[in-house]
């Protein structure tokens, strides 16, 4: 669930922006190199004007990652999950979702170029916005049947990241995602 969340995601910026997150070239998860292909062998980025990705939960690893890119990125926490079940026994899970596209700048930026990188992360992140509404209409997304009607799009001032964005909070929800009914016919 989590590596399709961070393929689905590694489409949108860069890719040398994506490719930089694999410090360590090689892992013992077999999964690692099979993403760094994936990755490499990405067509043109989906929104190009996006330069970095960061994906995690880890305050100390974002920052860590932050702290070594320059220009925007698109910064993807990914959240709790929750899980219902009907009358009828299907069962309807949905995780908390924030993407954030944010701008470093110097500690010397006047309120002039704080609003114009504030624009711009605006109407980055309003173009992201659209293309999930469309992947989740057109069932593009493998991780999402259907993502929220309702968002909050919330402004990120982060001195610690020295940036300034916005952040699109939302859910997705999925049938089934982790296939529990199956463990039922066992």
């Amino acid at each position: 669930m989590i590596l399709k969340l961070l393929k689905y995601f590694a489409q949108y910026p860069q890719k040398e922006g994506v490719i930089s997150m694999f410090n360590n070239g090689a892992s013992q998860f077999s999964q690692y190199s099979a993403l760094l292909e994936y990755v490499k062998g990405l067509p043109e980025p989906l929104m190009p004007a996006l330069e970095n990705l960061v994906f995690g939960q880890s305050y100390d690893d974002v920052k860590r990652r932050v702290n070594d890119i320059t220009g925007n990125y698109l910064f993807i926490d990914f959240g709790e999950f929750s899980s219902s079940r009907d009358s009828r026994n299907s069962i309807l899970d949905q995780q908390k979702l924030a993407a954030t596209i944010a701008m470093k700048l110097t500690d010397s930026a006047d309120m002039i170029e704080v609003a114009i990188a504030s624009d711009i992360t605006l109407s980055l992140l309003a173009s992201l916005r659209k293309k999930l509404i469309l992947d989740s209409r057109a069932e593009n997304c493998p991780w999402l049947d259907k993502i929220s009607d309702n968002h909050d799009i919330v402004p990120f001032v982060s001195p610690e990241f020295k940036s300034i964005g916005w952040t699109l909070m939302f859910s997705s929800s999925a049938a089934d995602l982790f296939d529990t009914k199956s463990s039922f016919r066992e």
